[in-house]
Formats: C-alpha cells, structure tokens, sequence
C-alpha cells in the first residue's frame, strides 16, 4: 500500500536525509550560532531524529517560535529579513521540500530548466544551484549573446502570497492532513519581535510573504515564477534565474531590452518589481557579475566581495578562540568551543564549503592567494595558541586544546559501601537431665 505524504514526512529515511542537507548547509553557514547549534545536535542525531519522528507519528510536532535576524543591506538604511529557525523545526520543513519534490504536478513547477535556486541536480547532470547556473550563463555566451542585463527582485521573499503558493501545493497533495503540516511550516513566529522594534514590519509574519532561511521558501518562489520563467525563454533570449536574481543574455543590447521590459510587466502582475540600484547592464565582452562570481575575458572566479568574506569568517572565529585563550586561567572554565580542536574542525567546515561551492572556477591563482591568507591567519592563531599553552598548567593545556581530563569526568564515582559485621546467633549448650531415684537405680542395674 502507498504511503500517504505524512507517513512519508515520517519515515526515519526521509529525517535522516532531511538532517544531512541541514547540517552541511549548517557547517558552512555565516552564521556562528548556526554552526554551533548543527554541531551540538550531531553529537545526539540519532536520539534527536527519533524524537521528531515519535512526535509526528502523535500528531504533537510543533514548530518552535524562531528567531528574526535583521541583516543591514549595505549603503541603504534597510535590512533584510533572516529567520531562523530552531534546528528541529529545519529538519522537518526540509522533510517536507524532500517530499514534495517527489510529487509529479510539483516537481515540474521546481525543474524548470531556467531556474537554479533550490533545485536539486538533475537527472544526466553533474551540477545544480550556482555551478549549473553559471554553466548555462555559458552555454547561452556559447550560442551568441553578446549583452546581458541583470537584475534583483526586491524584497522577493517577503512577497510572496502564502495564499497563493499554498493553493498550487493543495492541489498537487489533495492530502488535507500533509497540508496542515506545510501551512504550518511555513508559517513565520518570531520569539524576538519585541525587540526588533522598527525593523518588524520587515518579516514575513502575516498572509504576504514567506521566511527567508526556510528550506521550504526556495520552492515556493519556483512555484510562483513558473510563468516567468518559461515566457522569459520563449523567444531567441535566454534568462537565467536563482531564486531573486535573473540575468538576461541576448543577440544585441535592443533585444535584451524589449525582454527585459516584458520581464517588468510579468513581476508585476505578481505584485512584484526589480531593484533599480541593483540591475546591470554591459556586453559579454567588458564582463560582468552574476551570482558572487565575476565572468569576463575567459576568466571564472569567485568576486572580490565573495574572498573577502571568506577571509572575514575565517579570521573571525580564529579571533573569538584566540581572545579565549588569552583571558584563560586555570580557575576559569574555557568554553568547548573556542578550544583548539573544536575552532579548527569549525574553520575546516567554513573553508571545504566554500571551496566546493567555488570550485568550478577557472583561475587557479585567486585561490593560491586566498590560501597564502589562510596559511598567514592560521599561523597567527596557532601562535596564540602556543604562547597560551607556555604558561597553562596541565589542565591548562588540555582546556585549551580542547581534551577533556578524564578526572573531570569521573564526576559520579559509585561509593563503596560500608561492611556491617552479621550478629552471630549461638546455641546454648542442652541441660542434662535430672536423675530421679528409678532412673539411677536402672543406671546401676545396667552396670
């Protein structure tokens, strides 16, 4: 018998994958306190899976108020929205992306071959998200274009109708009970919203708009601009969209104009416009940025905005540690995190994620320099290190390279009992019978 959407959302199959997305999106994240949060539930994933599981089979999963975190665009006074959300809650609503893609009614609205964000890679292919769009932003210079326009949809996320991509999921399940789970799961409940003062308008809590940092929101705006996509490629253009960026490659500037403009009036019937800041236009030959990557001369390499927050993150978690070995003493406690250990395996996560998302480029000396930058901040964490270890006592030491003591512990020793001595019960020796007159007379007889 086939299982029902919800029974699939349940399987532990369906978590596990789920958990895995999760945390390698989490490893890499910007974010410190998302990376700490992946790393502490790996140490109990498999406890905390079956949890979750236990709680949707009882019908009492419940997705945990998140947290809004407003992100200053940069030169604007205005920030974009971030939600977080709890890790448990993460999991779950990744669950449900994973099933809905395997409905067919779906899954033709998120494979569209002109939309990148949020797509899984596709049958036949090596690549998908920012390496598969850039390949098709070659192939499209390959086939003859010679000027592009790029541009943002603003504010894309908060934009977009829950009505609206909730009726086009409702109508792909037919299956009320899984629909409740999504309708819940991407709903938008902020336990900080007090405090986010002026700035919490900007969240997506009401009917309009969805959460940016749900797995779920990437699919959904799939959902919304199937349209788009599709009218955008009709003709001898090719548009090439991920998520909120598009970017237009046509025969001549005139061309890529007249699609752009069309392309104006289709957002607008879905309530939505392009940033004006944001939008480029240049021809193939002067390069161009798209996607964090800077395309132009045959050259393919990560932007110098991309470097430079690789070489930010970096340096900030080795800081954060360093400034923790120096304050250390041996009656303080050293956080597990900051140790040696722990900052390294961190710093290891952030570097391998951003060199496998880069790893399509072509310009092999960009990351020989990066690496001369890393090697340069390891150095110099590394002898804040030493010189922290040169006057730690032994358990100093092992505090700051991240090793526990095993007399630490040893924190509920068993104690052993005490010996009572048992009472000894003694017999009293029997009486001897009193001799009556017969009886010695007997006794005498018997002699």
């Amino acid at each position: 018998m086939k299982k029902s959407l919800l029974q699939q959302v349940r399987q532990m199959g369906t978590l596990w994958c789920a958990w895995r997305v999760i945390y390698e999106n989490g490893r890499s994240s910007q974010s410190r306190d998302t990376r700490l949060e992946v790393e502490e539930f790996a140490t109990r994933a498999a406890e905390g899976l079956t949890r979750i599981q236990h709680q949707l089979n009882l019908g009492r999963f419940t997705f945990k108020p998140a947290k809004g975190v407003p992100i200053p665009k940069k030169g604007k006074n205005a920030i974009r929205p971030l939600v977080v959300a709890p890790v448990e809650s993460r999991i779950v609503q990744r669950a449900i992306h994973d099933v809905l893609r395997r409905i067919p009614a779906i899954r033709q609205y998120a494979e569209s071959p002109y939309s990148f964000g949020g797509v899984k890679k596709r049958q036949g292919t090596d690549q998908a998200a920012v390496p598969a769009a850039i390949q098709a932003v070659l192939t499209a210079i390959g086939d003859g274009a010679t000027y592009v326009i790029r541009s943002d949809i603003s504010s894309f996320f908060t934009k977009i109708p829950k009505p609206t991509v909730t009726a086009i999921v409702s109508d792909a399940t037919k299956e009320p009970e899984f629909d409740e789970l999504f309708a819940q799961a991407i709903k938008v409940e902020l336990e900080n919203l007090a405090s986010l003062r002026e700035h919490a308008l900007a969240f997506p809590i009401y009917e309009i708009g969805v959460a940016q940092g749900n797995s779920l929101s990437p699919l959904l705006g799939n959902l919304l601009l199937y349209d788009f996509d599709q009218q955008m490629n009709a003709g001898e253009c090719r548009c090439i969209r991920y998520v909120d960026d598009f970017i237009i490659l046509a025969p001549d500037r005139r061309i890529a104009e007249d699609h752009f403009s069309q392309g104006l009036e289709l957002l607008k019937k879905q309530g939505l416009e392009t940033s004006h800041e944001k939008t480029f236009r240049g021809t193939v030959a002067s390069g161009f940025e798209f996607l964090g990557i800077e395309l132009g001369n045959g050259a393919i390499r990560p932007t110098k905005a991309a470097r430079r927050r690789l070489l930010d993150n970096v340096s900030g978690v080795f800081s954060a540690s360093a400034r923790s070995f120096r304050s250390h003493s041996d009656a303080d406690e050293l956080p597990r995190s900051l140790s040696l250990i722990r900052t390294l395996y961190e710093v290891q996560g952030i570097v391998q994620g951003w060199g496998n998302h880069y790893s399509f480029c072509n310009e092999k000396n960009v990351f020989s320099q990066l690496d001369a930058e890393l090697d340069n901040l390891l150095r110099q964490y590394l002898g804040s290190y030493a010189a922290a270890r040169k006057v730690a006592s032994q358990r100093g030491r092992r505090r700051l390279i991240g090793i526990p003591l095993l007399e630490e512990l040893a924190s509920h020793p068993f104690v052993w009992p005490k010996t009572t001595p048992k009472l000894q019960v003694h017999s009293k020796p029997a009486t001897p019978p009193k001799l009556t007159a017969s009886t010695q007379t007997a006794s005498s007889s018997a002699l």
